[in-house]
């Protein structure tokens, strides 16, 4: 029993440090638009959305998350006095999420830490409600 509860203990951890697929967006992907801003629920409290172009950031296998144009409102920033810089995941199969963190961070910056693209910075993601209705729009080449 010993043994078997260590090997999940480890498989656990293992998994947890994990590398995430994480990268920059390749030129020209576009951003997206919100013409409004967009208030969202989760379990854990609110989010809005601000509205203004979003840029591509990073992507994953999953999805690219979109930056905000400026930090989100929230209620459950409390250390950040209700302000998180995040934006809109947007998955390859259209399901969105609410992101915090640094994913343009972590691509540039913890490419050779020991956790590979995974660091203290990665972004976390939220659950939520309503979909938020968006545009494609142009970006400039970078």
């Amino acid at each position: 029993m010993k043994h078997l509860l260590t090997g999940l203990l480890l498989s656990a951890l293992l998994a947890s440090c994990a590398q995430r697929d994480l990268e920059r967006c390749p030129p020209g992907t576009p951003a997206i638009k919100l013409a409004q801003a967009v208030e969202c629920t989760h379990p854990d409290g609110k989010y809005t959305l601000p509205a203004g172009i979003y840029q591509p950031e990073a992507q994953s296998a999953k999805g690219i998350y979109y930056v905000a144009p400026e930090r989100l409102k929230t209620t459950a920033g409390i250390m950040r006095k209700g302000h998180e810089r995040g934006g809109l995941f947007i998955a390859n199969e259209g399901w969105e999420w609410i992101w915090t963190g640094h994913p343009g961070f972590e691509v540039d910056e913890n490419k050779t830490s020991i956790f590979k693209k995974r660091g203290i910075l990665m972004p976390t993601v939220y659950k939520f409600e309503p979909y938020v209705k968006y545009t494609k729009v142009k970006t400039k080449s970078r």
